[in-house]
């Protein structure tokens, strides 16, 4: 198989594993992250033989800053699939400085939509959201369950989502969403909620549940 596939916010967790499972499938990988690449520990994907690596590709690019130089790459790359992990997360500190969360969330990537409905090797974007954007509920809700964020971070990816669904309706734009909560696995950093909830277990403490839990 020689099909390519790019995965923005491939330094995060969710973006590193599944860059390992695309690997796996024998999938070509561009990957691309605002930061570099961190210790291997970290990424899945490093865990593979080093064979399996060769099939994967990474460019250091910040949707704020770096469009034109992320888009060159895709360009040059032709993934038929774009997956995006990269947004600005962090729910409690969106608080503090919002308009942060909106930049990155609704405006750069916005930008970068409008940039990539244009790409013709395009063939699926994949826009990986949270639940954030349902606010609190209670019992089984479907995607058609009505958008009531709660916090500046929740109410950035809603916004996102919505220009989405605008560019679906006009532009025919190839999007899917996902909106999976509180991922776990191997190689997740220590803060998250499960692996934090492991750690207080055996260590015998107590772990503060931020909202009520």
């Amino acid at each position: 198989m020689n099909e390519r596939i790019a995965i923005i916010g491939s330094n995060s967790f969710s973006g590193a594993s599944f860059a390992r499972h695309c690997l796996e499938e024998r999938l070509e990988v561009l990957g691309a992250s605002r930061s570099a690449e961190p210790a291997p520990c970290f990424l899945p994907y490093r865990w593979l033989e080093p064979a399996q690596q060769t099939r994967f590709h990474f460019v250091q690019s910040d949707l704020n800053r770096d469009l034109p130089q992320l888009m060159a790459a895709l360009d040059k790359f032709q993934p038929a699939w774009v997956v995006n992990f990269a947004a600005q997360g962090m729910v409690a500190q969106s608080w503090q400085q919002p308009g942060d969360w909106y930049q990155t969330n609704v405006v750069a990537n916005v930008l970068f939509h409008d940039r990539l409905r244009q790409a013709r090797w395009l063939r699926k974007y994949v826009h990986v959201g949270t639940p954030e954007v349902y606010g609190n509920t209670s019992g089984r809700i479907d995607e058609s369950a009505p958008f009531n964020p709660s916090t500046p971070y929740a109410a950035s990816r809603a916004a996102c989502d919505l220009h989405l669904q605008t560019f679906l309706q006009h532009h025919g734009f190839p999007v899917v969403w996902t909106r999976s909560a509180n991922v776990y696995g191997p190689g997740q950093q220590l803060y998250r909620i499960v692996p934090r909830t492991i750690l207080f277990i055996k260590l015998g403490r107590k772990l503060s549940l931020h909202g009520g839990g």
